[in-house]
């Protein structure tokens, strides 16, 4: 069965319910998934689904919301709007940054490694900082130059 709980424009939620199952040899039922889209994306993605407790966050860039460009001048204020990109897509899902128990972040220069910490370190309270593998990319979409995805738990 599925059902839209509010689709306008390609911006909402969907949500889809896997068919009625008595579970499997473990007694595991496939969990409900919400497709969460707070904003217009730039490609045939979801920003985030939550599957039941968990909520797998597309990797973010640094595009306003407000006018659809990419925020350029310096890696601290490109990881500013995308901390600010995450932050918008948790709480569309009911989610906030202490709940984020995994990122992957993407660096089209690992050269700005210290730079981006420094932001991305105040974004998560503290001594809570969620597990992160952070790698190096040969380029990311629309020239940004950093890239972060995350996965929350409730």
């Amino acid at each position: 069965m599925r059902y839209a709980t509010a689709v306008i424009l390609g911006i909402g939620m969907l949500t889809s319910r896997c068919p009625a199952q008595t579970g499997d040899a473990h007694g595991r039922v496939p969990a409900e998934k919400q497709y969460i889209t707070p904003s217009a994306v730039i490609g045939p993605y979801t920003p985030a689904v939550r599957a039941g407790d968990l909520l797998f966050v597309s990797g973010q860039i640094a595009i306003d919301p407000a006018t659809g460009a990419l925020v350029q001048g310096s890696i601290e204020a490109e990881t500013r709007q995308v901390l600010a990109n995450l932050d918008r897509v948790l709480k569309a899902a009911g989610y906030d940054s202490s709940q984020v128990v995994s990122a992957t972040v993407y660096l089209t220069d690992m050269g700005n490694y210290a730079a981006m910490n420094a932001v991305y370190g105040a974004y998560f309270p503290a001594g809570r900082y969620p597990a992160r593998v952070a790698v190096q990319v040969a380029a990311l979409p629309k020239g940004a130059n950093v890239e972060i995805a995350v996965t929350a738990c409730k």
